[in-house]
């Protein structure tokens, strides 16, 4: 769970007394005090603060030892980037993230303390003989309303007692935060141990009963925990007027101590808790932000989910410790600034961001609420914080006033102004305006919940409605530009728009390439053993033409069939026409039934052989638009939109695709000449559910396989384990068998060439990859090359668990959103973790978890390059065994 920053609405001291009934059995003690049952009156002691208090805390009301000099504020000078013009401005209020309660609900206080917490139970005949050791219970789990999980009866005999409380409960598989032993004397301690990732830290809080007495027999005494901060909280802030324009990717808590022993007091008022033994300077991290210095002025930094985070501190002294906080911008400027006086528990501090010569005796924050859900028409809480630093450091509450509305425009990357209106689907917002306080003020957005629409249907009919191509006398020829009679470039796929008539001639993958022979896709000059020099038809004979019909005059292909569709009556009415160098498989796509989808058709002979065979994938004629990528060493390569054979089987979406955003500016009715504004922004996520799949291939094969099972299938099928049995043979005759295994693959298809005609040697580095007949891709477009995928890291290397030097957007997302080349980039590339085919048993693997697409370079006789995703995994340098079946996502030709 991330460590959010609790909202709280605030109110009046309710105290909680519980009892329950239970069974003798089930107590240790039998004198008549049945109904004496052990439980507590919890008790915050900052909420109750300041519900009595109202908006404004008086000093000392949480922590009566705080003086005016612990929360006044002071100015932090940088170093690093634009430090003439930068400093840190730091403001401290008395609480941890306090916010006030609304006049009319101060008398139901809602409390800090919302799950179990942990209790002991010290007692004596006397008070002066209270144990000094917590004899009668230890670390018990206290629900939050005060009961104990586990009964325990007061005992007329032993009177006297004194109880500690911690939240969160100390468990023993969580060891940053272990409770002193049980068999300790005094006063119980805490061993602390602060997380280095703010999402994962905790707040930490305790209490003393004090000394109590169960005077009245039968009756159980009341018996109050008051729970106290014992951590500083620590938040950051974007200033106003910021002349810089940069976006912070990461804030930075450096050097400061984490490790530390927490005494409890022993006494009801707290006094007496301390912290000593403090140890372990560390590094705490709060990463992935994308706030931009003048588009959110005095707004707290949020993580890129819109989650608000605080970073929860152990007080400690800062002044010649250097302690500093270290800013970091997406251009890979950086500040840094030493801090100075100390972190005291119970109290907030904000370090904003500020230029040097604004005033900053006016304060003016806002917290915006997490993301708001597609389904969901009420938001989390936003806070605003309004207050002037009098001469004196007290703070001042400041009126604010909301003074207008602004939607963001994705398109212009900017903010429309709607004056006092707000966009339609942002109904109201339950606080315009407020009296200000160092407590912060709450509200909340009511927003239209969006209905889901059926995306599928309306991106189907885009084919359904395209303009018919080719007639049943005259077939539209797909390696012609204009569907004309010449055969100008041909493949191995081949991609389809709209309904029609088709042919394709009949060629071996890309052999004619411009109108001419393209010799280099089936023969190079290079010999050797792992060299195939001459590539082979179905029979194993060396392929001497393009055309599939003179290679085999005397048994030439005649007849055609569906190997397998993964959508409905895709294709129909296959015929061939045998005229040598002129013949084609011919094909009709209805209107009717054409949508996403794929097919692989095959051509045989008479007796039935399969002698080659073409993948068809039915897209929208943009699937093989292209998105310009750069690899770690700044080469460029362009990748198809969409990745080979992606089919959607559901999609239903909201009617926005991207977040949609409106901002609420507000401002001070006061200030020193221009009055401070801040906003307020509200986010409503979109929702798209897509199943979808794409085909995979063999590492050398030109052959596709359905992304769905079997059973999915319409016409035609595939033998998902045909055993270790490859060979080039046995490939391009059954199209349908995925064979398994790697002794076949490592004696018969182990050459180095199979999908880059001139490489010879492993691992090949060239980015000049020449295209093969066995490549699966379409025209235009060749398999990727050895380093075409290196720019997915920051490093151009293999991470794992390493979050940080992975090159995207945003978090995983079934995949990764990869900058096309940084952060600067305008533009991503998603990679999806579409899963892959199992090497040993052809069944699908690892959908939605991992993804692996195929580089068109060997690594080894059995293996091949590839790159693959997993979360917080991401290798562009990977190898598996060439029987794998994974994606492609072609790279076009240069």
């Amino acid at each position: 769970m991330k460590n959010k920053l609790s909202t709280l609405l605030l109110a009046g001291v309710a105290t909680l007394t519980m009892f329950s009934c239970v069974d003798n059995d089930n107590l240790n003690e039998n004198n008549g005090d049945n109904d004496a049952l052990v439980s507590f009156g919890v008790n915050d002691v900052q909420t109750r603060a300041i519900a009595v208090s109202g908006r404004t805390l008086t000093r000392g009301a949480i922590n009566p030892y705080l003086s005016s000099e612990d929360l006044a504020p002071q100015k932090l000078d940088v170093k690093g980037a634009d430090a003439e013009k930068l400093c840190i401005i730091e403001t401290t209020v008395e609480g941890v993230n306090p916010v006030q309660a609304d006049a009319q609900t101060r008398a139901n206080v809602i409390k800090n303390i919302t799950e179990n917490f942990s209790a002991s139970g010290h007692r004596g005949t006397t008070e002066a003989n209270i144990t000094t050791k917590p004899e009668w219970f230890y670390n018990e789990p206290t629900l939050s309303n005060g009961k104990l999980v586990t009964p325990r009866k007061w005992s007329w005999a032993i009177p006297h007692a004194r109880f500690y409380a911690v939240f969160p409960q100390v468990k023993n598989e969580y060891t940053k935060i272990k409770l002193s032993p049980e068999t300790y004397e005094g006063s119980p301690y805490i061993e602390f141990e602060d997380e280095t990732d703010v999402t994962n830290q905790k707040d930490l809080m305790t209490a003393c009963s004090g000394h109590v007495h169960y005077s009245v027999q039968g009756t159980a005494p009341r018996t109050d925990l008051d729970f106290r901060h014992a951590l500083t909280a620590i938040k950051f802030a974007v200033g106003q007027n910021l002349s810089i324009n940069k976006t912070i990717s990461k804030v930075e808590i450096r050097n400061a101590l984490s490790k530390g022993k927490y005494t409890l007091s022993d006494k009801f008022d707290g006094t007496g808790a301390k912290w000593e033994n403090l140890s372990d300077a560390k590094t705490f991290k709060l990463e992935g932000l994308a706030v931009s210095t003048n588009q959110n002025p005095n707004a707290v930094l949020t993580g890129n989910d819109g989650d608000n985070y605080t970073f929860y501190m152990i007080p400690q002294e800062l002044t010649g410790k250097n302690i500093t906080v270290y800013v970091e911008f997406t251009d890979g400027s950086k500040i840094e600034s030493t801090l100075k006086g100390s972190w005291l528990a119970g109290t907030t501090k904000t370090y904003k961001l500020s230029e040097k010569n604004s005033t900053w005796e006016y304060t003016l924050e806002t917290t915006n609420p997490a993301n708001v859900a597609y389904n969901q028409d009420k938001s989390n809480d936003y806070l605003v914080t309004s207050y002037r630093n009098a001469p004196d450091g007290t703070k001042q509450p400041v009126k604010w006033k909301a003074v207008g509305f602004e939607e963001y425009d994705r398109a212009t990357d900017s903010w429309t102004n709607l004056g006092t209106n707000k966009p339609s689907w942002l109904t109201a917002m339950s606080k315009e305006s407020g009296n200000g306080g160092a407590t912060a003020e709450s509200g909340k957005a009511t927003i239209t919940k969006a209905d889901l629409k059926d995306r599928l249907t309306e991106y189907n009919k885009v084919l359904q409605d395209a303009t018919a191509k080719g007639s049943a006398s005259n077939p539209y020829n797909l390696s012609n530009t204009n569907g004309g009679d010449a055969i100008q470039n041909t493949a191995n796929s081949y991609l389809i728009s709209a309904p029609g008539y088709y042919r394709i001639p009949l060629v071996y993958g890309n052999a004619v390439k411009g109108g001419t022979t393209n010799e280099s896709s089936y023969k190079t000059a290079h010999t050797g053993t792992d060299v195939l020099s001459n590539f082979k038809d179905h029979l194993g004979n060396d392929i001497t033409t393009p055309y599939i019909n003179v290679q085999n005059a005397s048994n030439p292909a005649t007849q055609a069939s569906i190997v397998w569709m993964d959508q409905q009556a895709l294709v129909d009415d296959l015929s061939v026409t045998n005229n040598g160098d002129k013949s084609f498989v011919n094909f009709h796509v209805s209107a009717a039934n054409i949508k996403n989808g794929n097919a692989v058709i095959a051509v045989k002979s008479a007796d039935g052989t399969i002698m080659w065979s073409w993948h068809l994938w039915f897209d929208h004629n943009d699937a093989l638009s292209t998105i310009e990528s750069t690899n770690h060493d700044g080469n460029k390569f362009k990748f198809t939109k969409n990745i080979l054979g992606y089919t959607l089987y559901k999609w239903q979406a909201t009617s926005y695709e991207s977040a949609r955003s409106a901002r609420m500016k507000i401002e001070q009715e006061l200030g020193n000449g221009e009055k401070k504004t801040a906003y307020i922004t509200i986010t409503q996520t979109p929702y798209a559910e897509r199943i979808y799949s794409t085909t995979f291939y063999q590492f050398g094969r030109k052959d596709a396989f359905p992304g769905v099972d079997v059973d999915k299938l319409y016409g035609g099928t595939i033998v998902k384990n045909a055993g270790d049995n490859m060979s080039i043979k046995n490939s391009i005759q059954n199209p349908e068998k995925f064979y398994t295994g790697d002794v076949s693959w490592a004696n018969n298809y182990y050459q180095y060439n199979l999908w880059s005609m001139e490489t010879t040697v492993l691992k090949d580095p060239t980015n000049a990859l020449v295209k093969t007949i066995y490549d699966p891709c379409p025209v235009g477009f060749h398999m990727p090359p050895y380093n075409a995928f290196t720019g997915v890291t920051k490093t151009g290397e293999n991470v794992v668990y390493q979050p940080g030097k992975i090159n995207a957007l945003g978090n995983w997302d079934q995949g990764y959103h990869f900058y096309t080349k940084d952060a600067s980039s305008p533009s991503t590339v998603y990679f999806p973790a579409i899963g892959s085919r199992d090497f040993s048993t052809g069944e699908l693997f690892r959908v939605g978890g991992k993804g692996i697409y195929w580089n068109g370079i060997a690594e080894g006789t059995k293996t091949g390059r590839c790159f693959t995703i997993e979360e917080n995994d991401v290798r562009p340098l990977m190898q598996i065994t060439r029987a794998a079946g994974a994606c492609i996502r072609p790279v076009a030709a240069q």
